[in-house]
């Protein structure tokens, strides 16, 4: 097993699943975006100085294109960890920078040129982001990050558990994953068919870490809400049967401009000139 592969394997279970599904040369360019982001992130995290010019230079190569990237460095420099998120239009601003970035990369690492078709993929990294937030409270604040609007709820809050705010807003956070989760699944058909699979069945079990969370209001802040085994059967076999049926043969519809309205002026953002 290489490192790439290592590094997702074990800062991602999920998304190492689903990447299994994907062709090898894609799986590879996959693997090499997210080794960069991880270890740069990892080096702001941490404060290391592990060296990513290579692998920055590689997902050059593959089409990434450097304001792509730097506003990726820019999400994840940025002290908007720790507390400067005011309300849900920063929270989808930070949401883009350090996920739907990673949308955008996708497309260039699967060849996908349609500009329609990055919107959606921007709308799956941010609706992805969103649910890591949700499911990441407790381990955030230990950090001593918070990244739920501080409009909806405060630091005191939160570190007072007060778990009927938390939920409450937690909740309202899912819903507007939600909205996001379906415009990506908008956006399926610009991806080329060997890959298609694997990106529907990483949203799929994304996608329900948030519905567990709903389901689980009294404990889903102090216990990391995660798929199971079992869950990632059920969703495996779910998601088969929604590509057979609805995914393998579809038309793509057009992207809802309206969630991005907070993103004006970012790269491969709907917006009208």
């Amino acid at each position: 097993m290489d490192s790439n592969t290592n590094i997702l394997k074990k800062n991602s279970k999920t998304f190492y699943i689903a990447s299994l599904f994907l062709p090898k040369k894609t799986r590879n360019k996959v693997l090499t975006v997210y080794a960069f982001c991880r270890l740069y992130d990892d080096n702001v995290d941490c404060e290391r100085s592990i060296d990513t010019e290579d692998l920055e230079n590689s997902i050059k190569r593959y089409g990434v294109e450097t304001p792509v990237i730097n506003q990726l460095k820019e999400g994840i420099s940025s002290d908007m960890y720790s507390g400067h998120i005011t309300s849900f239009n920063d929270l989808l601003n930070y949401c883009y920078k350090v996920a739907g970035c990673v949308g955008i990369m996708m497309c260039d690492v699967l060849d996908i040129k349609n500009k329609e078709a990055k919107y959606h993929a921007i709308d799956l990294g941010i609706a992805m982001q969103i649910t890591n937030i949700c499911r990441d409270i407790n381990e955030d604040l230990l950090m001593n990050r918070v990244y739920l609007p501080k409009d909806r709820i405060s630091k005191g809050e939160i570190l007072n558990h007060d778990n009927d705010k938390i939920y409450k807003v937690t909740s309202d956070l899912i819903r507007l994953s939600n909205d996001y989760y379906s415009s990506a699944l908008e956006g399926i058909k610009y991806i080329p068919l060997g890959s298609r699979f694997s990106i529907l069945y990483a949203l799929q079990l994304y996608k329900e870490i948030g519905q567990k969370i709903l389901k689980n209001k009294k404990t889903f802040v102090l216990n990391k809400v995660n798929t199971s085994k079992f869950d990632k059967v059920k969703i495996l076999v779910k998601t088969f049967y929604m590509f057979v049926s609805q995914y393998l043969f579809c038309s793509p519809k057009n992207h809802n401009q309206s969630l991005h309205s907070s993103l004006k002026g970012l790269p491969n953002t709907h917006e009208r000139v």
